[in-house]
């Protein structure tokens, strides 16, 4: 049996931010996790970047209670973040309001943040998979890990992440032990990756971005639209504007709703604007406009040239699924935030158990704002840590 005052289970974003939090401060904390090392994820956010935080911060950035997430950013904001990586040693490097390591390695964040961990004492258990909570009288926590290990604690911190992206560590045992101890935990979606759609074009396609805005229905009504650079994959779409929507698809398919998209090849123009221009120009504007590869297929769709600017604004696409946890950035969907105490991250069904980051029913979009999240997440809990205990 081996005792610590706290455990952290996980040592991702929010695990390794709250372990040096609180290890500045000299508490006794252990943190454990079932893979080899800290921070697998960590070290491939971004494409390896890690985009940590972003200036443009609102509750609008994220799905989930607003008023929730409201109160977390008036408690811990983006300059907040740039002071904290600035006293970690990270000078940050910025770029239309995203904000990134001056090194541009997301492994500068996860090895600083695990140096000055051991600095300050922490305590690393890895390969360590925690199978059993069980909450104690006298405020004790008792894990019951693998190989017949257990731990004790008085403060226990899940810091366990999703089930997005198994490879880098997500499984979901954070939310078996949330419901294991009575929290309800809400469906889970894929967040944060492309959508799978009908139809033989996708291959011979495969491999172009473009320019242009997605709208996505549920039966027909508007669930959301997002413009930017769309990616062409071999069976649907993808980049940034299908990664925001993605959690409004996955949503849509649980509830039985037939999900639909519309490409508009040219958000500037409106369909009249466009109608002129390929009347004026012919097969030469449409070759100005789109990859050469689409315009055998937007052909196929519509023969006459002046009906064609109704395809190029509209281009419907059947979706069939999401790319899958295993392609996800991020799980939408989790613990309920009205069982959390949102000054404290505390759970309100038990004393001295703490939920952060993605275990929590938040999900941000593209742009640093997971992230941050789980910073923030840390940050308020190490906080109440250090104020309470003393």
């Amino acid at each position: 049996m081996e005792y610590h005052e706290i455990i952290i289970v996980g040592a991702g974003a929010s695990g390794l931010m709250c372990g040096y939090l609180l290890g500045r401060q000299g508490k006794d904390v252990c943190i454990l996790d079932k893979n080899e090392t800290a921070g697998k994820k960590l070290a491939a956010t971004g494409n390896g970047r890690c985009n940590y935080t972003n200036r443009n911060m609102s509750p609008a950035c994220y799905y989930g209670d607003q008023g929730y997430v409201d109160q977390i950013l008036e408690r811990f904001g983006p300059e907040d973040a740039i002071a904290l990586f600035g006293e970690l040693g990270i000078l940050t490097r910025e770029k239309d309001g995203y904000c990134y390591p001056y090194s541009g390695q997301a492994a500068t964040v996860r090895e600083l943040l695990v140096q000055t961990c051991r600095e300050s004492g922490i305590v690393f258990s890895f390969c360590t998979k925690a199978a059993k909570i069980i909450h104690k009288k006298e405020e004790i926590y008792e894990l019951r890990c693998g190989g017949g290990v257990t731990y004790q604690c008085r403060s226990l911190i899940l810091a366990t992440g999703g089930r997005a992206n198994g490879p880098l560590g997500g499984d979901g045992s954070g939310y078996k032990f949330c419901r294991s101890m009575g929290h309800r935990v809400t469906q889970v979606f894929p967040g944060l990756t492309g959508l799978m759609a009908e139809g033989s074009e996708w291959k011979q396609l495969a491999g172009i971005r473009m320019q242009g805005k997605i709208s996505l229905y549920a039966d027909h009504i508007l669930l959301g639209e997002e413009a930017g650079e769309i990616q062409i994959v071999k069976d649907g779409i993808s980049g940034i504007p299908v990664f925001q929507l993605c959690r409004l698809a996955a949503e849509a398919m649980a509830e039985g709703k037939r999900v639909t998209g519309r490409i508009d090849f040219v958000p500037q123009m409106t369909e009249s604007q466009l109608k002129e221009w390929l009347k004026r120009h012919g097969s030469r504007g449409l070759s100005g406009i789109v990859n050469k590869k689409w315009i055998p297929v937007l052909t196929r769709r519509e023969k006459d040239l002046n009906r064609l600017s109704v395809v190029m604004k509209k281009y419907k696409v059947s979706v069939t699924d999401t790319f899958g946890m295993e392609k996800a950035q991020v799980s939408a969907g989790g613990v309920a935030t009205e069982e959390i105490c949102v000054e404290t991250m505390e759970s309100l069904l038990h004393r001295g158990l703490y939920l952060l980051g993605e275990l929590q029913d938040v999900d941000g979009i593209c742009g640093g704002y997971n992230l941050h999240f789980a910073w923030a997440t840390a940050v308020i809990c190490s906080q109440h840590l250090i104020n309470e205990r003393g």
